[in-house]
């Protein structure tokens, strides 16, 4: 499909200041540029295009109905939410059941150290992890110093730490 001579002419002598008055009436250049072609289209649809008593008038009145029917279609569309919301987010508020058993292993292991630890390591791990004592208070309550409570919490942890290692 070859375009019309007159409608070729009228574009060359008309394209530019089309598109500069949709620029100025649309947020965004590229669909400026797309209703300026969209004018274009629909004149060559028009039977005698060259025959247009006042084809500038024409043109821009064609252009401006076009924004007007932007706008309509803009205004009856829902407004769109960005993907990455996190309202959108469909994950569970609960973990998965991977992440629960791992969790409830995890805790089970570590009640284990914990049993197989003497009782007063036991009790200072305890008191300072989780009822947050200081090694003054921890040594007051065992009745020893506040360096020797300070050891017995270390040693806690560290004999903790190399059971959960070796059940790995």
């Amino acid at each position: 499909m070859t375009a019309h001579p007159d409608l070729a002419a009228l574009f060359q002598r008309h394209a530019t200041d089309l598109a500069g008055y949709l620029r100025r009436q649309l947020p965004c250049p590229h669909l400026a540029e797309d209703l300026c072609q969209d004018v274009f289209l629909r004149l060559g649809q028009h039977p005698e295009p060259g025959r247009l008593e006042e084809p500038r008038a024409y043109l821009f009145r064609m252009a401006r109905n076009l924004v007007i029917d932007h706008h309509r279609r803009r205004c009856s569309r829902p407004t769109s939410q960005p993907l990455d919301d996190p309202a959108l987010c469909l994950a569970c508020p609960r973990p998965c059941p991977e992440e629960a058993t791992e969790r409830r292993l995890c805790q089970l292991r570590l009640r284990e150290a914990m049993d197989a630890l003497p009782p007063r390591l036991r009790q200072a791990l305890t008191w300072h992890r989780l009822e947050g004592l200081t090694q003054a208070e921890i040594g007051r309550r065992l009745g020893v110093s506040e360096r020797m409570a300070g050891r017995y919490v270390t040693q806690a942890i560290e004999r903790c730490r190399a059971q959960l290692e070796a059940t790995l």
